[in-house]
């Protein structure tokens, strides 16, 4: 038993559900349809001749789509009362193939709902984690956690993170570090292993080796440049 279940894990296609969601939440109905033919012969091949199953996994990745067009500016009573009504009607049938015409059937009253503002909703949510991260710099969250609190794939927000933001999800957060070292570095006179801890690293070396990375000096040159600099202005 337990290897025909690692046999079937490594046969499934994991981001094909998660996609799907994805392309209904922009309004991408080409790729959707596709997507849900293809998780569809998945779907059957786990299920073998067992309908049960098969409307069970059916109705697991309705409750996604449905998410998808949330996201995409569908109205939430609408799709909650469509949602219920499809799962109605899908307990009640009989044989695979009316499963799969009730399946592309709800894609289509998805795609119909949806209102794609998925630029802007994921503007804000690039926004978000970066404000996020910047305040918690000391413990900061992962790309994988925030991907899994928005219910998207940690793909998808990867890439929009980068196109968003102009740098990847590593990069923006080791620049937030090196712009609150800079700030630690020249208001306070705790030493490197410290400071390396209030931005969320344990160890000395990688502190002062991405922050060289980041400004071209290490952490101790820039405090002593910082420091005349001051002394000048003043």
């Amino acid at each position: 038993m337990i290897m025909d279940m690692m046999a079937l894990a490594r046969r499934y296609q994991w981001d094909l559900l998660p996609r799907l969601a994805s392309e209904i939440e922009f309004g991408r109905a080409t790729a959707a349809r596709r997507d849900l033919r293809e998780l569809l012969k998945v779907l059957a091949r786990q299920s073998g001749g067992d309908l049960t199953l098969f409307k069970m996994r059916c109705a697991q990745t309705m409750s996604a789509c449905v998410r998808g067009a949330r996201l995409g500016g569908g109205a939430g009573a609408a799709l909650l009362a469509a949602h219920i009504d499809a799962l109605r009607r899908l307990s009640r049938l009989g044989s695979r193939g009316a499963v799969k015409r009730a399946m592309e059937r709800y894609l289509e009253g998805l795609l119909r709902s949806v209102r794609p503002t998925g630029q802007g909703r994921m503007a804000r949510v690039v926004a978000s984690i970066r404000e996020d991260l910047s305040a918690n710099l000391a413990e900061p969250r992962s790309l994988a956690q925030y991907a899994a609190e928005l219910e998207l794939s940690e793909g998808h927000l990867s890439r929009q993170f980068a196109a968003l933001a102009g740098r990847s999800f590593r990069e923006e957060l080791r620049r937030l570090r090196a712009e609150a070292a800079k700030k630690l570095l020249l208001e306070s006179g705790e030493k490197i292993g410290l400071l390396a801890r209030r931005v969320g690293l344990r160890s000395a070396s990688q502190f002062i080796a991405d922050f060289k990375r980041q400004t071209g000096v290490t952490p101790g040159r820039f405090r002593r440049r910082g420091r005349k600099f001051e002394i000048r202005k003043a």
